[in-house]
């Protein structure tokens, strides 16, 4: 009884059915001569290959517990061996079934990230991006830099501005805004206005429908319109850069009166202007504005993708704008026809841009600009493959 349990935990079991196999095993018996030996090894093998199993108790050569040690063996080796023959898909247990499904959700996964994350689509906002932070990299270094090299130093305790009509209007009054960048009015105006057209950004980036009447809430232009900001924005950039440091004037901030003692080298002025921080801080850069000329990007914007149809909304933007421009001099941070020259700029870039964007204007930037955009009718590709691609990782694999 000892060979037969020592034999059947030799024993494995295959497939959903539990079915037993044996292996060939020597067996050693005891005898007087080695061809005896043999003989006995090759009966014992041939016996054991052939051997059918009886779960009944031998009166002679085995006890009760002898059987009951012999069923909880065989049943825990019925436990612990894995269903490998199965590879039906019906009652999911098999291991070609577990297998099956590791793949469909390995597929589902991979199918999300292909079609939501790294799609074409989100590589050009990508791209529009890092446009937008090359150029405003590009004004820090040759704009802002070059300015405050270029404005004129002087010894006086107090900035000596040139003439102005709007110093003689606005009186000066510049508040200091804590935890703010430059800490002034202009600045937390300008923050407002990005934040509202990201969150536009944000609740349109997918097409969204009503839940109870089904009409079309959102077309999915958020991607469109964080493209059309960072590419207006860098047109404001790139612009702003061929004027700011071509001629250096006085500089009218009281708050840079320290920086016109000490003439300055341009590695200097880099360490000032680029060297403290991402958002680069300058004196004398002037001509012209950019605080209201990325006011009036962002208003142009807005108006462009619908945030401001409602009258009310539209009023209460534009005065949030107006209270940035009447800063921007009160604060003595540019000369009146600074922020002149930020009107045009801030009307006729949107105005060359869309025209190109529109197809209204035909050439080689025209195609680039509309090559690089993505539009709503471009997310439907997407979604159409991404639905294709599920309805055939549905097919091929295990329900």
């Amino acid at each position: 009884m000892d060979h037969l349990v020592e034999d059947v935990s030799k024993m494995r079991v295959y497939g959903s059915t539990h079915t037993l196999t044996t292996i060939s095993t020597d067996t050693y018996t005891p005898s007087s001569s080695s061809a005896s030996s043999s003989d006995n090894c090759n009966n014992n093998a041939l016996q054991m290959h052939h051997m059918r199993l009886d779960m009944s108790p031998d009166e002679n050569n085995s006890t009760g517990s002898d059987s009951t040690d012999m069923s909880n063996l065989l049943s825990s080796k019925q436990r612990t061996d894995s269903s490998f023959s199965d590879i039906s898909c019906d009652d999911g247990g098999g291991y070609y079934s577990r297998y099956a499904r590791h793949r469909n959700k390995s597929k589902n996964a991979r199918y999300f990230f292909h079609n939501s994350v790294f799609t074409v689509n989100n590589f050009k906002v990508l791209l529009s991006f890092a446009a937008w932070f090359v150029s405003y990299m590009i004004m820090g270094v040759f704009g802002g830099s070059v300015a405050y090299m270029h404005f004129e130093r002087s010894n006086r305790d107090v900035p000596d501005p040139l003439p102005d009509f709007g110093y003689e209007v606005i009186p000066y009054f510049c508040p200091h805004i804590p935890h703010v960048p430059h800490g002034n009015v202009q600045s937390v105006v300008l923050f407002i206005l990005y934040t509202i057209i990201l969150s536009g950004v944000v609740l349109r980036w997918t097409p969204r429908f009503h839940p109870k009447s089904g009409t079309l809430v959102s077309n999915g232009d958020g991607r469109l319109i964080l493209q059309h900001m960072c590419h207006l924005n860098c047109l404001v950039f790139l612009t702003r850069t061929t004027t700011v440091g071509l001629t250096g004037l006085p500089q009218p901030n009281p708050k840079c009166v320290e920086q016109q003692h000490l003439p300055v080298t341009f590695e200097n002025a880099l360490q000032f202007v680029m060297g403290r921080g991402f958002v680069p801080h300058a004196c004398g850069d002037l001509i012209y504005s950019g605080h209201v000329g990325c006011t009036l990007i962002c208003m142009a914007v807005l108006h462009r993708h619908g945030f401001m149809k409602n009258k009310i909304v539209a009023v209460g933007m534009w005065i949030v704008a107006a209270i940035g421009i009447y800063f921007t001099i009160s604060c003595r941070s540019h000369y009146s026809v600074d922020v002149v020259l930020a009107f045009y700029f801030g009307y006729f870039l949107p105005e060359w841009y869309y025209n190109r964007s529109d197809g209204r204007v035909m050439g080689r930037v025209s195609r680039w600009i509309r090559k690089m955009e993505v539009r709503p009718e471009d997310l439907q590709i997407d979604d159409d493959d991404d639905d294709s691609s599920s309805e055939e990782g549905d097919i091929k694999g295990c329900p």
